[in-house]
């Protein structure tokens, strides 16, 4: 998506609808990967939902940017989400722009000792955002129907989903559909202690986070946050940056996160079914979007997330 472009004279007149005042100054982002991104007058930044259009990702991300900033985390904020058409048939997010750079590039030349800080203040963030209670299991968009009373009824109908979207597509079979959908509707007994939702990122790296001079000055791209079991955060945390490529890193991160949370003694087994979930998931993107090799590779780590759980049941349960 980082090709799309926009008519000016249509993003001038979504700047008019919403009394934002004239556009001096436009450049595309090279951050959007899946979402086009525009910066304003190095003021504004403008996100599209280009790709994802049946999902309200941008509804859900307000929700949370709101309930981020009210609890003190730094985050953008939110100046207009529009999901009207008027201009563009897709959902718009405008929110401030924020100062700094991804974190994961400044830590290429930042020393150790400052990588360690800001692995440190990035758990500490991560404990702040898994305070923030919710009322139901699910999706945060005040559209979405994908609101649940238990978290485990949230895995269960989020992998049925997923399960049949791939059943639609034609790359997975219904014996192996069900099989994914079975370990979840299994494992009640696993997530019943679970009766508090909290705040979940649900994308939470090291690409998502701004700093400068040493301090994270932003938490970035909440599109697919939901309430749930903070536990659910850590599975974006085991492959995507230098947050979990040395103990060190990893010792200063959960430091960080320890000082507010703890981690529940169920905190591994959990883990087998959370990474299931999302790649689970990501067959049906890398289908659809990332190429053959890409999804090959998913459907794979599926097979085997799946056969470590199975695997761990108790013999003759």
């Amino acid at each position: 998506m980082k090709s799309m472009r926009f008519d000016i004279l249509t993003i001038q007149a979504i700047f008019e609808k919403h009394h934002l005042g004239p556009i001096d100054r436009i450049e595309y982002s090279d951050r959007g990967i899946v979402n086009p991104c525009i910066f304003i007058n190095d003021h504004y930044v403008v996100r599209v939902n280009a790709r994802d259009v049946e999902l309200p990702k941008f509804d859900n991300e307000q929700q949370a940017l709101r309930m981020m900033k009210s609890a003190g985390i730094p985050v953008p904020e939110v100046h207009v989400f529009d999901n009207s058409h008027d201009h563009l048939p897709y959902e718009i997010l405008i929110t401030s722009k924020m100062p700094g750079i991804d974190v994961w590039k400044a830590l290429e030349t930042a020393p150790d000792e400052s990588k360690i800080k800001m692995a440190y203040d990035s758990g500490v963030l991560l404990a702040q955002i898994h305070g923030i209670g919710r009322d139901k299991f699910g999706e945060l968009a005040l559209s979405s129907n994908n609101k649940y009373d238990s978290w485990q009824q949230y895995l269960e109908e989020g992998m049925k989903q997923r399960t049949d979207r791939c059943l639609k597509l034609g790359i997975l079979n219904p014996e192996e559909a069900e099989r994914y959908v079975y370990v979840y509707k299994r494992a009640h007994r696993l997530f019943r202690g679970i009766s508090t939702a909290s705040l979940v990122h649900n994308d939470y790296h090291f690409a998502n986070m701004l700093c400068a001079d040493g301090e994270i000055t932003a938490i970035l791209d909440m599109e697919w946050s939901i309430s749930g079991d903070p536990e659910f955060d850590f599975k974006s945390l085991s492959f995507k940056d230098e947050l979990t490529d040395t103990s060190v890193m990893q010792k200063a991160f959960l430091t960080g996160y320890s000082t507010l949370r703890k981690l529940s003694p169920l905190f591994e087994i959990k883990q087998l079914y959370y990474q299931l979930f999302e790649t689970v998931e990501l067959i049906s993107v890398s289908y659809l979007h990332w190429g053959d090799e890409s999804y090959q590779g998913f459907k794979a780590s599926a097979r085997s997330w799946l056969e470590q759980i199975e695997a761990a049941w108790p013999a003759g349960d």
